[in-house]
C-alpha cells in the first residue's frame, strides 16, 4: 500500500492517464491555466466521485477505467444532475394583477428591491419612508444645481479672462 494511506485511508492520488483523449478532457475539467503534466503529476481521489473508485483485494486505491475528474472546489465539490427532457417541475403560481392600479399612499413605507450579489445580506428588500426618499431626492436634485452654478463661476483658467482688454502675454 502506498505510504500516503498512513496518514489517511480515505485519500489516494492517481497518476494521469496515458491515452491521449482522456487526458485531454482531464486537463479540460481540472481548469488550471499553464498547467503541464509531468510523470510525477497527481489528481488527488477527492476529485472522482465514490462510484469511480474502486478498492483491489490488497487494498489499493484505482479509478475506473474512463473515469475524469468532476469535483472541484469552483463548484462546490459537487456535479449538478440536469432535469430530464420529460421531467415537468411546477412553477409557483404568478401574482394575480391588481386591476385597481397602484395606490399611492404617503404614510406607508415603500418596498424597494435590492440587488444580490452576495450572501451576507440581511435582506433582499429595504424599507424606505416615501418622504425620507422624496426628500433625498430633492437634497440631491438641489446639490447638483448648486454644484453646476458653482462651476460656471469658477472655471479655472485663462477663458474666464477672455473679456478683458489686457494682455496677459506681456506681464
Amino acid at each position: 500500500m502506498a505510504q500516503s494511506s498512513l496518514y489517511n485511508s480515505h485519500l489516494s492520488f492517481h497518476r494521469f492517464p496515458k491515452k491521449t483523449s482522456l487526458r485531454a478532457r482531464w486537463l479540460h475539467k481540472i481548469r488550471r491555466v499553464g498547467f503541464s503534466v509531468t510523470p510525477h503529476t497527481k489528481v488527488c481521489s477527492r476529485h472522482f466521485q465514490d462510484n469511480e473508485i474502486h478498492t483491489t483485494a490488497k487494498g489499493r486505491r484505482v479509478l475506473a477505467a474512463g473515469s475524469v475528474p468532476s469535483l472541484f472546489e469552483w463548484n462546490n465539490y459537487t456535479t449538478k444532475s440536469r432535469a430530464g427532457v420529460w421531467e415537468h417541475r411546477s412553477r409557483p403560481p404568478s401574482p394575480a394583477p391588481d386591476s385597481a392600479g397602484p395606490v399611492e399612499d404617503i404614510g406607508h413605507p415603500v418596498m424597494v428591491p435590492m440587488v444580490v450579489d452576495h450572501d451576507y445580506e440581511a435582506s433582499r428588500t429595504v424599507c424606505v419612508d416615501r418622504e425620507q426618499y422624496e426628500g433625498a431626492l430633492r437634497e440631491i436634485e438641489m446639490l447638483r444645481e448648486q454644484l453646476q452654478t458653482f462651476n460656471l463661476h469658477h472655471s479655472f483658467g485663462l477663458k474666464r479672462f477672455r473679456h478683458t482688454k489686457r494682455s496677459f502675454l506681456n506681464l
